[in-house]
C-alpha cells in the first residue's frame, strides 16, 4: 500500500487526485475509497491506496482513510 494525502477533490464530480509520499499525484474517484463518504472527504486527509491502470492511465484504488499519527 502507498501512503500519501489528498491533494485536491472536487465534491460535484467525486473525483480528486492524491498526493504519495513519493511526491508524485494520481487521479481518484470516491467511488475507490473504502471507508468514507465523498461528503466527509477533505484535502490533507491521510489515505493508503494500491495503483491500476484506468481507461486514462493509473489511478488509485482500494483507498483507506487512515488516522494521523499526531
Amino acid at each position: 500500500m502507498i501512503k500519501g494525502k489528498v491533494n485536491n477533490f472536487n465534491p460535484e464530480h467525486d473525483f480528486g487526485f492524491l498526493k504519495g509520499q513519493d511526491k508524485n499525484k494520481v487521479f481518484f474517484h470516491a467511488s475507490s475509497v473504502i471507508n468514507k463518504k465523498a461528503d466527509d472527504i477533505n484535502i490533507g486527509d491521510l489515505v493508503e491506496y494500491q495503483i491500476a491502470e484506468g481507461k486514462k492511465g493509473p489511478q488509485a484504488v482500494k483507498i483507506t482513510f487512515i488516522e494521523s499519527d499526531n
